[in-house]
């Protein structure tokens, strides 16, 4: 499989770009970033097997003969990147959080209006995968509950993807407790998503952490996640681009192609 990585200077985008020039069943035929444009790819990623120029946008996909395109990006340049390589009949599996219900929706049409597929995942690392799904299963016997998640000062968004989606799916499985209004709170209390309470911790030194506290009747249940380092995603996103072509239309989350 050819493969195309947008944000491919970023701290994801470069471990991207190592962890699929490894595979012996993938090629990486294009990188893009405009923060980088021109730049040897091989600079940034200075164990890199294959030399490329950093593309300053997506027009490079077009000459490159890329089947699939990883975008770990930021929100408003996934907004562009995803929907362009859609358009060019370029499976997607992005990993870019902050997107929208509209941005999916429009995803979704584009997809199977083009015959390919689009992943959009807040999480790759198949232990976190792991988790929700644990928490879905804890929630349908101890539905009350709360999240902290944890991450390093850089991230933009709060809550994060991985906790919006761990509060929607355990949502799912148990009705709200009484007195979960379903709006923001108090900030001493965290933010109200799906009857659930999110607590957001921002500092140097994390990588991507996130637990989930059950609470019953004199006992507690916690599920708990840590990526170390960022290489703890790849094997998400290989695993994910191995599987993106079975999987036309859009796709929110890892789970179904787990089997879970």
């Amino acid at each position: 499989m050819k493969v195309a990585v947008c944000g491919a200077a970023g701290r994801m985008g470069r471990e991207v770009c190592r962890a699929v020039a490894a595979e012996e069943d993938m090629e990486l035929v294009c990188a893009v970033d405009p923060a980088a444009a021109g730049a040897s790819l091989r600079q940034l990623v200075p164990d890199l097997p294959v030399e490329l120029e950093v593309q300053p946008d997506l027009s490079a996909l077009e000459g490159s003969g890329a089947e699939a395109m990883v975008d770990f990006t930021v929100a408003a340049a996934a907004r562009r990147n995803i929907p362009s390589a859609l358009k060019m009949g370029i499976h997607v599996v992005a990993g870019t959080t902050g997107l929208e219900r509209k941005d999916l929706e429009r995803f979704a049409e584009l997809a199977e209006k083009n015959g390919v597929a689009c992943l959009v995942a807040p999480n790759f690392a198949l232990g976190a995968v792991l988790m929700i799904h644990f928490a879905e299963v804890a929630a349908r016997f101890m539905p009350e509950c709360e999240i902290i998640e944890l991450h390093h000062p850089f991230k933009l968004d709060a809550p994060s993807g991985t906790a919006a989606l761990t509060a929607e799916r355990i949502a799912s499985t148990r009705k709200i407790p009484a007195g979960s209004t379903g709006k923001a709170s108090p900030p001493s209390r965290g933010e109200d998503r799906e009857g659930v309470r999110l607590h957001s911790v921002r500092l140097p030194g994390l990588v991507a952490h996130q637990e989930v506290i059950f609470g019953g009747v004199g006992q507690t249940l916690t599920i708990r996640h840590d990526s170390l380092d960022r290489t703890s995603f790849m094997p998400g996103v290989i695993f994910a681009l191995r599987r993106v072509a079975e999987y036309p239309g859009l796709t929110v989350g890892l789970e179904k192609w787990m089997g879970l």
